[in-house]
């Protein structure tokens, strides 16, 4: 099969997508089995048993497909081998040749090969159509003498190979939102670090593992680790904070809590499901007191979007069906002021005389597994 590398990758320098590539060949090999794999500029040649619809899962491939190699003398005697694997599958349709030269051939052209092999194939067909065509034939010209060709493309994750861009908490409630923005960095190459903490009893715990569970179906290679911490210890001291700051300050206590993790386990930002002003908890004036003071960044891949579209990609990931039965358990207060002030905040949280790294030592560390495992 050939596969397509998301357009970023194609334009990293040559050190950068070595690195990258081969990260994305272990989370291929961690997908489905690998026999043999080339590189040619961003065109990837793979030999693999199992189930290729498995491969729309990892982040870095673009497309896809099942290809047929085509060793050929020239250009006429590529046109005739080609035309012969594809003719039925253009009879009596609307076609079109996308043809493209990965490396090494030098004595024609793409065009020249949409041309040729166009002109073969249109007796058997409705025409050409260069705009919407009912099939498309593709030639891969990987090397002189080379070619793959196919018909069809899947498409792919798109993104950047899960752990090229080091480690994030991510901050995970069991809700629709977290789990989206966990998948959409992990998009980006990160290995999330979930953290939770344990305040809807055993149900709750299911729910956030079966989330996590969905996101490791994306993660190639990569385990993902879930921190369950004591909750218990957090809502006595939120039970002595005011009313309409129990909220803002909780949300500053995940925060600290998510910081001391990252130290711990050598993360390098923060990464969260909040859209702006979506709630109360969400403007700008109370992100600015939770956040007051973390040294590590904090990453918000919802901000700028809304709930529909949130659940929108859920339902595509596979984290909706379970995310839309957890109950809000962060809703501990009936109405929360909606521009907290810093000072307020800090002195609510710091009056709560949380230990946040003994919390997170004595968390309990569950590892998702391939297949959904959990040890």
């Amino acid at each position: 099969m050939v596969a397509t590398l998301a357009g970023e990758l194609g334009i990293k320098g040559r050190p950068t997508r070595a690195h990258m590539v081969n990260e994305l060949i272990r989370n291929v090999s961690a997908t489905v089995r690998l026999r043999s794999w080339r590189a040619y500029g961003g065109t990837l040649v793979l030999e693999v048993d199992g189930d290729l619809p498995a491969l729309s899962r990892v982040f870095g491939i673009a497309h896809y497909s099942a290809a047929t190699p085509v060793k050929y003398e020239d250009l006429q005697d590529l046109t005739r081998k080609a035309s012969a694997l594809v003719v039925e599958d253009v009879r009596g349709r609307r076609f079109a040749v996308r043809a493209r030269r990965a490396g090494g051939e030098d004595r024609f052209t793409s065009m020249d090969v949409n041309r040729e092999l166009g002109a073969a194939l249109l007796q058997a067909s409705a025409g050409v159509d260069l705009e919407s065509p009912e099939v498309t034939v593709y030639v891969d010209i990987v090397e002189r003498g080379l070619a793959y060709v196919h018909t069809g493309l899947a498409e792919g994750a798109r993104g950047l190979p899960v752990g090229v861009a080091g480690r994030t908490v991510a901050l995970v409630s069991g809700g629709i939102d977290s789990p989206v923005a966990t998948w959409m960095i992990m998009k980006r190459g990160v290995v999330p670090l979930v953290l939770n903490l344990s305040i809807g009893g055993e149900e709750h715990r299911r729910a956030v593992l079966e989330e996590v569970r969905a996101l490791r179906a994306w993660s190639g290679r990569h385990d993902i680790k879930v921190f369950f911490v004591d909750g218990i210890p957090v809502m006595k001291g939120l039970a002595e904070v005011r009313r309409e700051l129990r909220v803002v300050t909780l949300k500053r206590v995940l925060y600290r809590l998510a910081e001391a993790l990252a130290i711990r386990e050598g993360a390098h930002s923060i990464t969260t499901g909040e859209s702006l002003s979506q709630v109360s908890s969400q403007t700008m004036w109370n992100l600015e007191a939770e956040e007051h003071g973390i040294e590590l960044p904090v990453l918000r891949p919802l901000i700028a979007m809304d709930k529909d579209e949130i659940a929108e990609v859920a339902r595509r990931i596979g984290t909706y069906s379970v995310s839309a039965k957890v109950p809000e358990y962060c809703a501990i207060a009936q109405a929360s002021t909606t521009r907290a002030r810093v000072e307020d905040v800090i002195k609510a949280e710091q009056a709560m005389n949380l230990d946040y790294r003994e919390l997170v030592k004595s968390a309990e560390v569950v590892k998702v597994s391939p297949e959904g495992q959990s040890t």
